[in-house]
């Protein structure tokens, strides 16, 4: 995954975008002749070309009736993303690069549809070094993947700045994907979800099946907790690769239900590869 290769998404809204910026979804401004949004009285908007015959003569006493229709619009598309230790954590795929790749294609995705993209990358800090204002430029896409391809993660620990991203971001509704691997514990997670509850929130969830699946049944092993650096001595045998399992199923059923909560769209899980096609009916799913 180290060359610039997105894939395409497809979108839609529930809701109506507030817009002026010509695009592909449905806004609350009047005009444009694509979503019909009722009549009106010919008097208060007298536009010839848009009288309705069969609205009209329905009318008692008779007057001239014209359709209404709401103006299609672009939007901001956001781009979250964990940079914390753990989100360098390499076993059957590079959870880096799975980022790079999911990220770059959302980007991708969005600059096709006519939509301004942007990313903010967060560790313990937002990370002034690796971000992108909001821009529909044609080459955004491939300036977030050399941004996160470049960015430095060395130092990098926890992910405690996800929820002050928000404050970087546009007050009007937008579409916000969050790229993480939610390893975090459960008072961050919650206070992340709520500070983007104001927004159209769709957690991205990037797991590696090494991580708890393809565990030794017996013997030995030394493991180390990314996020604080510290080494431990295990003695891996079946009740303990059972218990893993269980605590990421329970965190699988915990994502799900602190995101139907916080208002939030269902969590999309990634294990190992990235499926664009599953992604975008996840996406049409749900909206």
């Amino acid at each position: 995954m180290s060359v610039f290769k997105p894939d395409d998404i497809v979108y839609r809204l529930d809701w109506r975008a507030r817009s002026v910026q010509p695009g592909s979804h449905a806004t609350r401004t009047p005009g444009g002749h694509a979503d019909f949004r009722g009549f009106a009285r010919f008097m208060d908007q007298p536009d010839p070309r848009r009288i309705d015959m069969r609205a009209s003569l329905r009318q008692n006493p008779r007057q001239w009736m014209v359709r209404q229709y709401h103006e299609r619009g672009a939007i901001v598309v956001y781009l979250i993303v964990d940079l914390s230790a753990s989100m360098r954590f390499q076993g059957v795929t590079d959870k880096a690069a799975l980022l790079r790749h999911i990220a770059s294609s959302i980007a991708w995705s969005a600059s096709r549809s006519g939509d301004a993209v942007a990313m903010f990358a967060c560790d313990q800090k937002l990370r002034e070094d690796c971000r992108v204002l909001p821009s529909a430029r044609p080459g955004v896409a491939q300036q977030v993947w050399q941004q996160l391809l470049a960015v430095d993660t060395a130092q990098s620990v926890s992910a405690d700045s996800l929820p002050l991203a928000v404050g970087q971001l546009r007050r009007k509704r937008s579409l916000v994907f969050l790229l993480s691997d939610f390893h975090v514990e459960s008072a961050l997670l919650a206070r992340t979800l709520n500070a983007y509850a104001s927004h159209d929130l769709v957690p991205v969830v990037l797991w590696d099946s090494a991580e708890y699946r393809q565990l030794p049944q017996w013997g030995w092993g030394r493991v180390r907790d990314m996020e604080t650096g510290r080494e431990h001595t295990l003695l891996f045998r079946p009740g303990l690769h059972r218990k893993i399992s269980e605590h990421y199923e329970q965190r699988r059923a915990e994502l799900r239900a602190r995101c139907r909560a916080a208002g939030a769209r269902a969590p999309f899980f990634v294990e190992d590869q990235f499926d664009a096609q599953r992604l975008t009916r996840h996406l049409l799913e749900g909206s």
